[in-house]
């Protein structure tokens, strides 16, 4: 699905197709937005003429179903909120229409993206197209399935704690949380504040990088929005790994790890030694605290979000994300501020590390992609998140990036790569590298791939 072989009208009409194939088993969209279609006649138009609209021209985005789109529903996965119909754009997506992205679809999401597994009980139970009967990951499920069954070429979703790296992990397409503050949150339905961030999603770490490259940029009207000179996510694009140094933690991201997902980290270790990189240790920096920490703050300012109707129309919530939200009523102020004093001074000893090393390699999540058993299940969220929260703490950005298939379920399996403080560009060179020297990004699930085989 490159945006150069194919011009928009026939790549937007391919992907309609398989939308209307497969998303009645996949539920990865909530609203197909029909008039994206006329967006992709135009786009084709300016480019007939020798026109350009700009570095994402034609790029078919999806969108999680809490980034705000005019005239178009945004639920955040909530029934109550099913009939908000904003009137603006979020800050990103009109950058990415500014840059001349393609918005066709709404994808579905954890109810007000409180879960990991997606398996929303009013807009649908997300499915993995890898394995109908396993999860997607969540809380940007949609937008990793969506990915994965191809109805478009990228998305956003927004990441938490661990919303947008983990569905990209378990649907085997590149996730990139980026550095706190980088991308505006105006118009996005927020978790808690202080944590969001929205995070672009693609099969081709390429187009991740011109996708976040896009959207980047301060937001005066939005509070938690940071300013920064920075090296942009693509200029790094086709040097070499050579030289780099890759830091591997001792203690805690590896424990109890599933060996097949051991085994392909292994491979990908081995392929940055053979390029050039220099892996070294990474002592111990408290990340086996951070999901105390995480949990405290997100709880509170989640609680605080949602305080009147928590109090008074408790039923507008799942019963699952109600007992989510509502604890955060009940923590002590002076416990909130001993996490936030925490996280400010984890990363500081992070940045202090990231001063030593280039990238820290880890797992994205430590298990096979589970089953979809039940209804989003807390215990499931904590075991896929385990390894992620220490990353939704540092203020740098994380990658997941695709890496191989499991041995024994043949399922997707990636590796987490994070870097200092506006080191995207640096994640994007590996991850580049990684795409050109291997084919897993372009393996298609087998639904797709038979489905492909008959259009």
């Amino acid at each position: 699905m490159a945006t150069s072989a194919v011009n928009c009208v026939e790549r937007w009409d391919a992907a309609h197709a398989r939308f209307v194939a497969l998303d009645g088993k996949v539920k990865s969209v909530i609203t197909w937005i029909d008039g994206s279609r006329e967006r992709a006649v135009e786009l084709d138009e300016i480019a007939a003429a020798g026109g350009s609209a700009g570095s994402l021209h034609g790029l078919l985005v999806g969108l999680k179903d809490n980034i705000d789109t005019a005239g178009v529903p945004t639920t955040a996965g909530a029934g109550f909120l099913a009939d908000n119909v904003p009137i603006v754009d979020a800050a990103c997506v009109e950058r990415a229409c500014d840059h001349g992205a393609v918005i066709v679809a709404k994808l579905n999401m954890a109810e007000l993206a409180w879960g990991a597994t997606t398996q929303n009980a009013t807009y649908g139970a997300c499915r993995n197209p890898w394995d109908l009967d396993r999860i997607p990951g969540g809380s940007s499920g949609g937008s990793g399935a969506a990915l994965a069954a191809r109805l478009c070429e990228a998305s956003l979703g927004t990441d938490t704690g661990a919303s947008v790296r983990v569905p990209a992990a378990l649907n085997g397409v590149v996730g990139l949380r980026p550095t706190t503050g980088a991308i505006s949150n105006r118009g996005v339905y927020p978790v808690a504040y202080s944590q969001d961030t929205v995070g672009p999603m693609a099969p081709l770490a390429q187009d991740v990088a011109r996708l976040t490259e896009a959207v980047m940029g301060f937001d005066i009207d939005d509070p938690y929005s940071v300013e920064a000179t920075h090296t942009p996510p693509t200029a790094l694009i086709g040097q070499p790994v050579a030289g780099l140094r890759i830091g591997v933690p001792e203690t805690f991201f590896f424990d109890d790890l599933d060996p097949a997902i051991a085994t392909r980290l292994d491979a990908f270790i081995e392929w940055l030694r053979d390029r050039g990189a220099a892996i070294v240790p990474v002592a111990d920096f408290g990340q086996g605290e951070a999901f105390e920490h995480w949990t405290r703050i997100v709880q509170c300012e989640g609680a605080e979000l949602h305080r009147e109707r928590l109090l008074e129309r408790p039923g507008d919530f799942s019963a699952d994300v109600l007992g989510r939200i509502s604890v955060g009523l009940e923590v002590a102020a002076t416990e909130l501020a001993r996490s936030l004093d925490w996280r400010q001074r984890y990363r500081r000893r992070l940045d202090r590390i990231f001063a030593e090393v280039d990238l820290i390699l880890t797992p994205v999540v430590p298990i096979d992609v589970p089953a979809a058993e039940g209804y989003d299940s807390r215990a499931q969220t904590q075991l896929l998140g385990r390894i992620t929260y220490p990353w939704a703490l540092h203020a740098g950005p994380t990658m997941s990036l695709p890496i191989g298939f499991h041995g024994g379920s043949g399922l997707p399996v990636s590796a987490a790569l994070s870097a200092g403080r506006w080191g995207e560009a640096t994640l994007f060179r590996v991850a580049t590298a990684y795409q050109c020297d291997t084919q897993w990004h372009e393996v298609l699930p087998p639904l797709l791939a038979t489905l492909e085989e008959n259009l």
